[in-house]
């Protein structure tokens, strides 16, 4: 008798166990999800409405080099004599000009590549990821208008695509191709700009280059004031000023340039009506051996002349600021910078950095006390909230964030991370604290099993 009491007041002891045991690693459980879901907490708060477009048309002007038409800058051929160039007042005001961006290989279909990619080493046949696939899967329609052809893989990107496939001014057909599923209103637009090619070049000399520019500025003019309510990413490639350098000179190649300034400003119109985003750079420059010889970029004597490769980057319209960013940049910071202006989340596999040319940006604050505050001057702008909280649709200038009586000043010249810490626990230890949790947890579930076990037996 005296064994069977023994027995059952050791089983109910083994008993009590469990369940102190359970308990307690119930509530390590809740600690560790607490602590971790404070840590993990971000709050979002808006100071200002964000400007998003609608859309976005990359122009990519083949062969115009910012040396003939940035101020800051100027043209020499190889024998040293300085060349023309000329005024782009379409470009030149209300815009976020980038004063020095240079591209890694002044060639046209390596650049082309590097420019949706932002990686230098890209290979055009494999360019992987682009910045067309990470539109598209937020939601936009892909579309091209490319004179003078350009890589297959480039084609492919596109829902819908009208473009030349030889080198000809005259006599070519612009061909037109739509991935499976695109939207059927476009067929219209594209066979109506397919067949007012003819009319575009019909001229002889200098006129035929302008003319052959002026047909991709109207066409995409004409596509976006008929793209309303669709969020799309087009890139539109014009060839003729590079053609103008190659066979006309200097001086044809500036008069190639300077005719640019009219359809430019029918896009730049029509893209500021539909709240669209309007993108202007180039492939690569043209460099001349003199005032009269014709010019080239890619061979050997060209390619490391500034003319070949210092590239225009102006962006007109909603969500960037009116201003000239200096500072040297590359052609692979282009496409991560057009994703953060879309807010477009899908990163690249390149090393480009974003460039701080959008109107407003975002303070993303880590270890924030209860009470945070965002503050402009006197003006209380934002509340912030306990752990990390993010101030979305900050402009540039000088903030503070304020808690209690502490101060902490922020100047705000693009995206903004700061650590405040906490007084008490803070997110490093908080990292840690979790850790030690997790072993505990294990250690006294192992010791519970372990002791269930020998009971057992």
């Amino acid at each position: 008798m005296k064994e069977f009491w023994r027995e059952k007041q050791e089983h109910k002891r083994c008993h009590e166990n469990t369940k102190i045991t359970g308990t307690i690693l119930l509530l390590l459980f809740l600690l560790l999800a607490f602590i971790t879901s404070e840590a993990g907490r971000a709050a979002n708060m808006e100071s200002e409405p964000i400007r998003e477009p609608s859309g976005l048309v990359l122009l990519v002007v083949d062969g115009l080099g910012s040396s003939y038409i940035y101020p800051e800058h100027r043209a020499y051929a190889l024998d040293g004599s300085p060349l023309e160039g000329a005024v782009l007042f379409n470009l030149s005001g209300g815009a976020t000009r980038v004063v020095d961006v240079q591209v890694p290989v002044p060639e046209t279909t390596q650049s082309h590549s590097v420019l949706i990619t932002g990686r230098a080493d890209v290979d055009p046949g494999h360019p992987g990821k682009t910045v067309f696939d990470a539109a598209r899967e937020e939601g936009y329609l892909c579309l091209g208008l490319l004179q003078r052809g350009d890589a297959m893989p480039v084609l492919q990107e596109m829902d819908a695509v009208l473009y030349l496939d030889d080198n000809s001014l005259h006599g070519a057909e612009p061909i037109p191709g739509f991935r499976a599923g695109a939207a059927a209103s476009l067929s219209p637009i594209l066979q109506k700009w397919r067949d007012r090619f003819g009319r575009y070049t019909g001229e002889q000399g200098t006129l035929a280059y302008i003319n052959y520019n002026a047909w991709a500025l109207d066409a995409a003019a004409d596509l976006v004031g008929n793209l309303s309510g669709r969020k799309f990413i087009m890139l539109v490639n014009a060839g003729g000023t590079d053609s103008a350098g190659h066979e006309l000179g200097a001086e044809g190649y500036r008069e190639t340039v300077a005719a640019l300034d009219e359809p430019l400003g029918k896009l730049a119109e029509t893209c500021r009506k539909k709240h669209v985003l309007l993108v202007v750079t180039a492939d690569h420059g043209m460099v001349f051996p003199n005032r009269e010889g014709k010019g080239g970029h890619s061979a050997e004597k060209y390619a490391d002349r500034l003319e070949a490769r210092r590239v225009p980057l102006v962006f007109l319209g909603p969500g960037v600021e009116e201003l000239n960013l200096g500072g040297s940049w590359s052609e692979t910071d282009i496409a991560p910078t057009l994703l953060s202006l879309l807010n477009i989340s899908a990163g690249l596999t390149g090393n480009g950095k974003e460039m701080p040319v959008a109107e407003s940006f975002r303070l993303a604050v880590s270890g924030a006390p209860e009470d945070l505050a965002l503050w402009q001057g006197e003006e209380r702008l934002a509340e912030g909230s306990a752990g990390q909280c993010i101030f979305w649709g900050l402009s540039r200038g000088a903030y503070a964030l304020r808690a209690g009586e502490k101060e902490w000043p922020v100047t705000v010249n693009g995206d903004v991370a700061l650590d405040l810490g906490r007084p008490g626990l803070g997110e490093g230890w908080k990292r840690i604290v979790g850790v030690v949790l997790i072993l505990i947890i294990n250690l006294v579930g192992a010791f519970a099993l372990v002791r269930i076990w020998r009971k057992g037996d």
